[in-house]
């Protein structure tokens, strides 16, 4: 008879195949959101129609609100108790609204006038909501699937892994797919594309609803009223810095991919380049994620993403004082830029050792809330990213299908380039400021909350 192994948290360690598809679940992410923020603004200005002003605008109200109703999804989360856990029916019934609004959204409607950009705010504004509903609860499973803070970082980066292949397989696959199946027509080549993409990720998502077992159980008791969960998320400070460095960290990239498309068209204009220069950080991203659970453990989260946002940082800053239309310059400042994914598992990784340590002094563990307002940091920090660097080249003069004059490229560069390097080195402030990676600190603490969990049981 085989014996099932317990690790020192007394819980079944985690398998390959548990990494494996928790990892795939970000693929399957990549697979909607990464199209979505690569390549929505050229649709919206270059397809759908819509002045970049117009699409600064939707963006910013849209990603507000996006960012208004992940703490919604974290305060239903926390009352929710099933027989399959807090989080996963979340992600699969989330999955497909997320394939049903990535279609709409790149679809271009048969009418146009004001009813045409109330058709973008809606559709735009509904997949936001279907991506909470699938990502909220997917990116605070590593908090309930385990104790071990190795496993935890196992977990995240797993997930990133699949992020970076995820924007890989996008960035190489969808412009080529956009041309073959339009056939000419981009409207109809960005729906069918995304129909694709979309639908192959709903599998991926469910499976991970399937196989990524909660085994971190919270007691079912009376809950607070949602401000005493909002007075809590405040009252942790490592928490709060978690997240803030999560928001400048996301703000730099996210921001970032949403307008490298116009600095490769229209600065490089190497188009035969582009879907490379799009993927090439992801693919070197890729190569070392491998390595990323040991340097973490090696530097510490907190010191593994200050190393982090100064090398991305610097390789931007880089990119826009250098040569920056030079091919070799550009593929040189990119796999600079790509080895700062080595620090991936670090901001979900402090964010768990935030809420372990509040749990562990206050007996309150709002898991739920904590990244359902990481959430919020990072879609406030993605929409006032878009906004602001799509206004910066439009006041640069930048019109789509307009002349593109060396102004319109000075104010392409700075917006792609200078702008998030900046941001970047600005997110090692909150990092200066977490304090939970004192040596020993969160192996006590997790060790006090085994032993706490074990005496419930044994009371029951």
């Amino acid at each position: 008879m085989n014996e099932t192994k317990i690790n020192r948290y007394g819980m079944e360690p985690l398998t390959f195949k548990n990494y494996f598809v928790y990892g795939m679940g970000n693929f399957a992410s990549q697979l909607s959101w990464t199209m979505v923020g690569t390549y929505l603004s050229i649709f919206y200005t270059d397809v759908f129609g819509l002045g970049v002003g117009a699409v600064a605008m939707l963006m910013l109200i849209a990603k507000v609100w996006d960012g208004i109703n992940d703490p919604m999804m974290g305060t239903i989360m926390e009352r929710t108790h099933t027989r399959w856990g807090r989080f996963r029916p979340y992600i699969f019934a989330g999955a497909p609204l997320l394939v049903v609004f990535t279609i709409l959204t790149f679809t271009v409607p048969g009418f146009g006038g004001p009813a045409k950009l109330i058709y973008a705010y809606v559709t735009y504004i509904g997949l936001g909501m279907a991506y909470t509903m699938t990502n909220v609860p997917y990116t605070a499973l590593p908090a309930v699937m385990t104790h071990d803070p190795k496993e935890v970082n196992r977990l995240n980066a797993a997930q990133m892994m699949g992020m970076t292949i995820g924007q890989i397989v996008l960035n190489l696959t969808v412009l080529p797919l956009v041309t073959f199946i339009g056939g000419g027509d981009q409207a109809n080549g960005y729906q069918k594309t995304a129909a694709l993409l979309a639908i192959v990720a709903l599998p991926m998502f469910w499976a991970v609803a399937v196989m990524s077992k909660e085994k971190v159980t919270v007691e079912k008791k009376e809950q607070g009223k949602v401000l005493d969960g909002l007075k809590m998320i405040a009252k942790n400070k490592n928490l709060l810095c978690a997240m803030f460095y999560s928001f400048f960290n996301m703000f730099g990239i996210l921001g970032r991919i949403s307008v490298a498309v116009f600095f490769y068209m229209h600065c490089v204009q190497n188009f035969a380049l582009i879907t490379v220069f799009m993927m090439m950080q992801m693919a070197v991203g890729t190569l070392v994620m491998p390595f990323a659970p040991k340097f973490v453990e090696k530097f510490g989260k907190r010191n593994g993403a200050i190393i982090s946002m100064v090398i991305q940082g610097a390789a931007l800053l880089l990119l826009y004082f250098g040569p920056s239309t030079s091919i070799p310059f550009n593929f040189l400042c990119m796999i600079i830029y790509g080895t700062g994914y080595i620090a991936g598992p670090s901001g979900s990784g402090m964010i768990v050792d935030a809420i372990d340590d509040f749990d562990d002094k206050y007996g309150v563990r709002n898991d739920g809330m904590a990244f359902s307002f990481n959430g919020t940091a990072i879609k406030i920090a993605t929409a006032i990213a878009n906004s602001v660097f799509l206004l910066v080249m439009g006041a640069f003069g930048y019109v789509g299908g307009g002349e593109i004059t060396s102004h319109v490229q000075t104010g392409i560069n700075l917006a792609a380039n200078m702008l998030p390097g900046i941001v970047f080195l600005i997110g090692i402030i909150p990092l200066a400021l977490y304090d939970l990676d004192k040596p020993g600190y969160m192996e006590a603490v997790r060790e006090r909350l085994t032993a706490r969990n074990a005496e419930k049981k044994a009371e029951e």
